[in-house]
């Protein structure tokens, strides 16, 4: 079996290509302007229409590495509304692997329209209650089969490989801009973080915005995933230590997950408006308001460049009911 350092060497360059396509597009807000900041967005929203954004990367690796093993089928988890397993459903049959998605919760009267989508893509449900899930997710079951023909993915494709397909976006990222800028990216469990902070090399900032109400030890997370990543660095890459990154708090709009308040909501409709580009309300959403609201501030000194990486799950957006009813992603 591949180890992960030779995986990544092997299928660096193929990845290479694909976010060296992603466009930068300006954001073009009053107050950007009324801050003097040069704000862009580096669209992986639109890598894919099923795996969008992060999701893309993260499961670029894993799919590789089961496509090598000759996995019989693949394995992750998720919530109702879950843009990981969507994507690992279109990219499972895609490649021709079946896949089965471990849900959390008690299996419903009536599906909710992404797992409806899931399930049209063929990925099988499981519905386990949350303590049984606590219990996938944590390691506590194990769910490869007798042969260790199942290639299990944690939730969110949040393991050292999922990491490695972001190193791609920053690497990218330091071909298409020169000179100093700022990378924003929302922050869940902090692989999307530690990928485009070991990609990007030293004298660049990441900034994190946390999605989460308690972020708890997120930080030490994502440093020892910085750290795990240099270890499998290809050695055309060794010797560039990862880019300096921070985790800004406060932005998470009452939690995970959560229906955004008034004053956010507001945000939000202004924002898409104005700019005509769609934002997913359980990270890109928390993650424009978070940079709004520092922008706001005066955080950055006139002139600062910023570069925000827009995530993709607008699949999700129809989970939410605003005042105006149900989201489409239209």
């Amino acid at each position: 079996m591949i180890d992960d350092k030779s995986l990544v060497t092997r299928f660096q360059a193929e990845l290479h290509d694909v976010a060296l396509g992603v466009k930068l597009e300006p954001v073009v807000c009053g107050w950007v302007r009324k801050a003097g900041l040069s704000l862009w967005v580096r669209r992986d929203d639109l890598i894919d229409p099923a795996q969008s954004g992060n999701k893309f990367y993260k499961l670029f690796y894993n799919l590789k590495a089961a496509r090598l093993a000759g996995a019989s089928e693949l394995v992750s988890y998720g919530g109702p509304w879950s843009n990981h397993l969507y994507a690992l459903a279109a990219a499972a049959r895609e490649c021709g692997i079946p896949a089965r998605g471990i849900v959390r919760g008690e299996q419903p009267l009536s599906l909710s329209l992404m797992l409806n989508d899931v399930q049209s893509l063929g990925m099988q449900l499981q519905f386990v209650s949350r303590s049984d899930y606590r219990h996938y997710t944590h390691g506590g079951t194990n769910v490869q089969g007798v042969d260790n023909s199942i290639y299990s993915i944690p939730e969110g494709g949040a393991n050292l490989l999922g990491a490695a397909g972001m190193m791609a976006v920053g690497w990218a990222l330091r071909q298409q801009i020169d000179g100093d800028f700022q990378t924003c990216i929302a922050c869940g469990t902090g692989t999307s973080l530690a990928g485009v902070a070991t990609g990007l090399g030293a004298g660049q900032r990441v900034l994190g915005f946390s999605v989460l109400k308690g972020a708890g030890s997120l930080g030490v997370q994502i440093h020892d995933s910085v750290m795990s990543l240099e270890g499998i660095l290809p050695d055309s890459t060794k010797g560039a230590p990862a880019a300096g990154w921070a985790l800004i708090s406060g932005f998470h709009g009452g939690g995970y997950g959560r229906a955004p308040g008034v004053g956010l909501y507001q945000f939000w409709q202004d924002f898409e408006q104005e700019t005509g580009m769609l934002l997913d309300p359980v990270y890109t959403l928390k993650l424009f308001w978070g940079i709004y609201c520092l922008a706001q501030q005066g955080y950055w000194p006139r002139g600062t460049r910023l570069v925000a990486i827009h995530t993709g799950g607008l699949q999700g957006r129809r989970g939410f009911v605003c005042p105006e009813g149900p989201l489409t992603n239209s």
